[in-house]
């Protein structure tokens, strides 16, 4: 009898066994391995990738084609198309149900190139998966040995993942939509300043549009989230500070003189050596970068990422390009008073119900506030006979003090065993550091 071989298999057999594989590693080794797969892989790629993309991302795979299709969709130049888009976002599961062959679907990549970029997106994003259990922030109440010894690196529940995947996925859309482009050379830059057009008669004012059809279709913890992502991410820059700022001092003592007036300004360095020094201008001005660390942080996860895994000189140009003062950066939308922030807007509503926590444990775990949130920003009142969600929530408070701890990401058991002094934190009493 012949020696069974791969030649001998159907096509459609092949077909059937490559789009049965939901890892990209064994998908690629498989395809690689033999010519005959390879050919039989070629007409059904798209399929096969994207049967890894939907196992990759689970329910979350429509905040990352989001993610995905607003790039470029900036408020001020494409206003109409990333509200849009943000509207097919909020309407996903309604979408998804009434037209399952629709083109609008925003819960199924619409192209190879989609697909790529979505393999790409999970890689980036556990990457800061890995590093968040890894480096968060040592809460203040607890000893530094006991954290280094006994808490990290953190084994993160399938639930706290999720709630950081969709944070990030989110940062990246909401840079992409309202931030500022990020700035690629010294030569000129896109603007995105969507908050300084006026008010047209028709409209509201553009921070509260702006803030509405975003945050507007969430739940309040899961803006709290991405707070809680976005000042990790602020902490991540001080070796680059370090590294460029030693780069640059030796670069300025190289080729010119201490002597000279000119001394301590970039733009007078030889051109062949000159950075783009854009909003730094002399060795002075990087004494200020941690103050310059919100703005890095608001360019998003893809930037983010670029910058920590960039060359040095790549690293110092991004800096030099894209470091703003912090108060010029547009996240997190402090501007806003409580009244604009309400009322929510579908499918945030739903919890607008009387019987919120009796609401909540009919939920996934994914899908309801944590201990650390409920604790700090519910605030229920006794003068209002009938309350629902919407008239206790504090929309309004939240600071990077609560935010760098994972205040809204971490699960109610490992708050609870870490000791978290939640109830200091919402009366105001910070607790102190021990020795």
């Amino acid at each position: 009898m012949a020696k069974p071989t791969l030649k001998g298999l159907p096509t459609e057999l092949l077909i059937l066994i490559l789009l049965k594989i939901h890892d990209l590693a064994t998908l690629k080794s498989i395809v690689l391995s033999s010519p005959i797969f390879h050919q039989a892989y070629l007409p059904v790629r798209q399929g096969a990738l994207y049967g890894i993309v939907k196992d990759q991302w689970g329910v979350l795979l429509a905040d990352a084609i989001t993610a995905t299709r607003s790039r470029g969709l900036l408020f001020s130049s494409h206003k109409h198309e990333a509200i849009a888009l943000l509207d097919t976002w909020r309407r996903r599961e309604e979408i998804s149900t009434l037209a399952s062959t629709s083109s609008n679907r925003i819960d199924e990549p619409g192209s190879l190139e989609e697909i790529f970029h979505l393999l790409y997106l999970h890689k980036v994003f556990h990457f800061f998966l890995d590093d968040y259990a890894k480096n968060i922030r040592r809460p203040p109440w607890m000893g530094s040995d006991q954290w280094e010894t006994s808490v990290i690196p953190i084994e993160l529940s399938q639930t706290e993942k999720h709630r950081l995947l969709r944070a990030l996925c989110r940062l990246q859309t909401y840079e992409h939509i309202f931030g500022y482009p990020e700035r690629q050379n010294g030569n000129g830059w896109l603007d995105n300043n969507w908050n300084r057009k006026p008010k047209s008669s028709s409209s509201m004012p553009p921070h509260e549009e702006a803030y509405r059809v975003f945050f507007g279709p969430m739940p309040p913890w899961e803006y709290h989230e991405m707070a809680c992502v976005w000042t990790y991410f602020t902490a991540m820059f001080d070796p680059i500070y370090k590294e460029m700022t030693a780069g640059l001092h030796d670069l300025m003592e190289e080729h010119m003189n201490k002597d000279d007036c000119h001394y301590q300004f970039f733009e007078f360095l030889p051109d062949e050596v000159m950075p783009f020094w854009g909003n730094l201008e002399t060795l002075q001005s990087l004494e200020n970068l941690p103050d310059r660390s919100r703005s890095l942080a608001t360019m998003g996860p893809e930037s983010v990422y670029r910058l920590l895994h960039g060359t040095p000189l790549i690293r110092r140009d991004m800096v030099m390009l894209n470091a703003l003062e912090d108060e010029l950066s547009n996240f997190p939308p402090v501007w806003m008073s409580e009244e604009e922030r309400l009322p929510f807007l579908y499918p945030a509503d739903r919890y607008a119900v009387r019987d919120y926590e009796q609401f909540w444990s009919t939920l996934p775990s994914s899908e309801q506030p944590n201990l650390g949130w409920k604790k700090l920003y519910l605030l229920p009142m006794s003068d209002i006979p009938v309350e629902t969600l919407e008239d206790v929530v504090d929309l309004q408070s939240g600071d990077e003090g609560t935010w760098c701890w994972g205040v809204a990401i971490f699960d109610d058991e490992r708050l609870t065993a870490w000791k978290a002094p939640l109830l200091q934190y919402r009366s105001g009493q910070l607790p102190e550091s021990p020795v």
